[in-house]
């Protein structure tokens, strides 16, 4: 490894993968490496996302999207990763608005040299602003949103970073919901079942609704991750002429 701590040129493992980069910074050690024609990140020796997993990332956007009704959506996605969440959100074509929270920029370079052709170039889309900031120190306004959807980590019990387990508590999960429009939705993804998570979304008698949705563990194996999603209470915003969901 150099002493920038990017290694100089991919290298292949035992496991077969093909080491792209490794560096560290300030939020741990990322590394990207290569199986087959796939992607995958590692970060902090935890695996992260891989280029395999579409359509679960795409989910998350489809399904909290096809609960909110109205025109001119805007949306907050938490986590950049390959890009599949972000393209999906853009291809509602109600959303006037995105924006993406990612806190590594090294996962943003990442983006824009291996995955964005991937995923429909999502930064490139006029109504995309990136923010690269920790989701726990965003500032958001009340009311600003109609979805949020989070996928930072792979759920509250599978941790990137030890920090990361406050956007999983009561008080995130209120500062999130403070932040949508009536009828907003915000949406978590989550490798696996949470009671500690649905009891944060259902706090003070809030409904919650988790849903199975289908990805791959690997190429070609299939496995179940899970979205959990809570509504804000109040009138729906009035769909638009003609659409409704």
């Amino acid at each position: 490894m150099t002493e920038s701590g990017q290694t100089p040129s991919p290298a292949t493992v035992p496991s077969g993968r093909l080491i792209l980069a490794r560096v560290r910074t300030l939020t741990g050690e990322w590394q990207l490496q290569r199986r087959d024609s796939h992607y995958e990140i590692i970060c902090n020796g935890v695996f992260l996302m891989a280029s395999y997993n579409r359509a679960s990332d795409r989910s998350l956007a489809t399904v909290a999207l096809a609960r909110v009704r109205g025109e001119g959506l805007r949306v907050l996605v938490g986590g950049l990763g390959i890009g599949f969440t972000a393209q999906a959100v853009l291809e509602d074509k109600r959303v006037a608005a995105l924006e993406v929270v990612e806190i590594e920029p090294t996962v943003v370079g990442w983006h824009r040299e291996h995955f964005a052709t991937l995923c429909g170039q999502p930064l490139d889309d006029p109504r995309t602003v990136l923010v690269q900031v920790d989701l726990a120190h965003l500032r958001l306004a009340a009311g600003t949103y109609d979805a949020i959807l989070l996928d930072t980590d792979n759920g509250p019990d599978w941790l990137i970073r030890d920090t990361n387990a406050h956007l999983y508590t009561r008080e995130a999960v209120a500062r999130f919901l403070a932040a949508l429009r009536p009828g907003g939705v915000l949406a978590y993804w989550s490798a696996s079942l949470s009671s500690s998570l649905s009891a944060a979304l259902g706090a003070g008698g809030r409904a919650v609704e988790v849903v199975a949705t289908q990805d791959a563990i690997s190429p070609g194996r299939p496995s179940t991750v899970w979205l959990y999603l809570a509504t804000t209470n109040g009138a729906t915003r009035p769909a638009g002429p003609g659409r409704s969901v």
